[in-house]
C-alpha cells in the first residue's frame, strides 16, 4: 500500500534491538531503501528477502553505495519460509525485532465466479514459470501464515510486524488480504493490532507485542 510501510517509524523506540526483515522487496514503492536507511541510523542488521532473482538483482543495484552493498544490509534470494528456516538454524542468540510481510501477490481482480479477467495474467505466468506455483489468494494466505508461524518464535520480546495489502472488514469482523490468515496466529501469539488503514490494494496493518508495557 503506497507508503504505509513508513508507519513502522511510530514504533521504533518500543522494539528491542534485533534484526529487521523485509520479505518481498519493493517494486518501486521505496520500502526497501527506507528500511535500509533506518536500519543504518539504528545500527541494525537489515535483511531484504525475495524469491524473484530479477527483483533481487534490481534491488541490489538500488541499494549499492559506491558500487557496494552497505555492510548492514544482507540481500537474500529466497522464499520467506526458507529464509526464516535458515535464520532459525543459524541465528544462535540473534532475534528479529521487526518484520515487513509483503510478498506473495494478491489477486484483486476476481469476479463473482472466482475468475480473474486477465489483468494479472503476466504475474500469474511469472509465478507459474519461475516458482512452479499458482498465484491464488489461498496460496498467498498460506505463504504468509507459514511465515508468521516460523517468525514468531524468532522475535524479540518487544517486536512489530507490518502486514501490507491487508485490511479489516467491519461487517464480517475479519481481515482479508495477504496476511489475513497470519493475523489470527499473531493474535494467538500475544500480538495486538496497533494500527490499520485503507482497503484492498491500498491497505495495511501493524501488529506488535510489548512486554515493557
Amino acid at each position: 500500500m503506497g507508503n504505509y510501510y513508513t508507519k513502522f517509524q511510530d514504533y521504533i523506540d518500543r522494539i528491542d534491538r534485533g534484526a529487521w526483515v523485509e520479505i518481498g522487496v519493493d517494486r518501486g514503492e521505496g520500502s526497501t531503501q527506507f528500511f535500509s536507511n533506518l536500519a543504518k541510523d539504528h545500527a541494525t542488521r537489515f535483511y531484504a528477502v525475495d524469491a524473484d532473482i530479477d527483483q533481487i538483482t534490481r534491488i541490489q543495484n538500488t541499494l549499492r553505495v559506491d558500487n557496494q552493498i552497505p555492510d548492514h544490509i544482507t540481500v537474500v534470494h529466497s522464499t520467506g519460509e526458507e529464509f526464516l528456516k535458515e535464520f532459525a538454524e543459524n541465528a544462535q542468540d540473534n532475534k528479529i525485532s521487526f518484520a515487513y510481510l509483503d510478498n506473495f501477490d494478491w489477486d484483486y481482480q476476481l469476479n463473482d465466479a472466482g475468475e480473474s479477467p486477465g489483468v494479472y495474467q503476466d504475474h500469474k505466468d511469472n509465478y507459474r514459470n519461475k516458482f512452479g506455483l499458482e498465484m491464488t489468494n489461498i496460496n498467498s494466505q498460506i505463504a504468509h501464515l507459514a511465515q508468521a508461524i516460523q517468525l514468531v518464535p524468532l522475535m524479540t520480546d518487544n517486536a512489530v510486524v507490518v502486514c501490507d495489502d491487508t485490511w479489516y472488514i467491519p461487517r464480517e469482523g475479519i481481515y482479508s488480504g495477504k496476511c489475513s490468515a497470519a493475523i489470527p496466529f499473531l493474535l494467538m501469539s500475544g500480538f495486538k493490532e496497533l494500527d490499520r488503514s485503507g482497503f484492498r490494494n491500498n491497505s495495511g496493518c501493524v501488529f506488535g507485542k510489548f512486554n515493557k508495557d
